[in-house]
């Protein structure tokens, strides 16, 4: 059975290759090289257009561990992996914890391979699960509610909604399922119930916990999870950045060991929403120098990838024109 870490790797590659086919409506090819452990990366050669190619997949949280995250991890991707078709990818929030223990890792193994199963080739969606979030009253003055977790950047839009001093522990919220129209009937339901709360009173409230995940569109076959645990700081503030630059600096060796026409970097990053991610604000503050001859670098996150430095405007990396409608 292939190792987590290469299968993520093999995996990683392939999302890279599929969208740069979408990105250019070129044909692309990549064949993967050598692994590099620290940092945590895969280099590959291959052509776009019948063009030499070359390409790093760099993920700022390894893939494969001893910890018992990572060998929580590893025992839900093999069972994942035994009752899907395909290759998936699962984006699990940033931080959340991996059950190793029954029922949680059944309830997860079921969750994620039913929902897998519904997608074609190139599709992605949600995993949801059960979490309760929990809201007790500690004041019947003032109007606020002193939130943690995944509710905490929304408190303000508790103001002058309640009627209190309320504590919300919503930290078995990572990531809001997609749609506005969730958030706002959460909040409406948590309303409510804090205006019916005792002073004192505790309640719990349902609520549910939203993982994307896709399926790649190659016929490739396995399943990892990206995630990162909760005690890492390796994708944000000063980890980042000393990663990141360690990493960019180890990789350019083999990126430039060929005479190639294109080179991209693609970053796996755990990060629960695409458009919070500071890796991009990271790279845009080193020394340019660093990526010299470096052609794109972009970010895979949250089912999505998003071109982060487009350092060199390489015709073969170029975005097609998408038709007239």
């Amino acid at each position: 059975m292939t190792d987590p870490g290469s299968r993520a790797m093999s995996l990683a590659l392939d999302l890279l290759a599929g969208w740069l086919r979408e990105r250019t409506g070129r044909a692309v090819t990549l064949t993967a090289g050598d692994t590099l452990q620290e940092p945590s990366a895969l280099t590959a050669t291959g052509t776009i257009d019948g063009r030499p190619l070359a390409a790093a997949v760099l993920f700022l949280a390894p893939p494969d561990g001893d910890s018992p995250w990572h060998q929580a991890k590893t025992a839900l991707e093999q069972r994942i992996g035994a009752r899907v078709t395909g290759g998936h990818i699962i984006w699990a929030p940033q931080g959340v914890e991996l059950p190793e223990r029954e029922p949680d890792s059944s309830d997860v193994v079921l969750r994620a391979a039913e929902a897998a199963g519904q997608f074609v080739p190139g599709g992605h969606g949600e995993i949801r699960f059960p979490v309760r979030l929990l809201l007790r009253r500690s004041d019947e003055e003032g109007s606020y509610v002193t939130a943690r977790g995944g509710l905490g950047p929304h408190w303000a839009t508790f103001t002058s909604r309640v009627f209190g001093h309320f504590q919300l522990d919503s930290t078995e919220l990572h990531r809001l399922p997609a749609g506005d129209g969730n958030l706002s009937d959460l909040i409406d339901r948590i309303v409510d119930i804090a205006n019916e709360l005792p002073l004192g009173g505790l309640a719990e409230i349902p609520a549910e916990d939203a993982w994307m995940a896709q399926r790649l569109r190659s016929d490739t076959s396995g399943v990892t999870i990206i995630g990162e645990p909760p005690d890492s700081d390796r994708s944000s503030g000063p980890g980042l950045r000393r990663g990141l630059r360690q990493a960019i600096t180890a990789l350019r060796e083999p990126l430039f060991m060929t005479a190639v026409e294109a080179r991209v970097m693609l970053i796996v990053g755990p990060y629960t929403y695409l458009d919070q991610q500071p890796a991009g604000a990271a790279l845009l503050g080193f020394d340019p120098a660093l990526y010299r001859g470096i052609d794109l670098v972009a970010l895979a996150a949250e089912a999505n990838v998003k071109p982060l430095l487009d350092l060199t405007r390489n015709p073969l990396l170029a975005a097609a024109a998408k038709p007239a409608v």
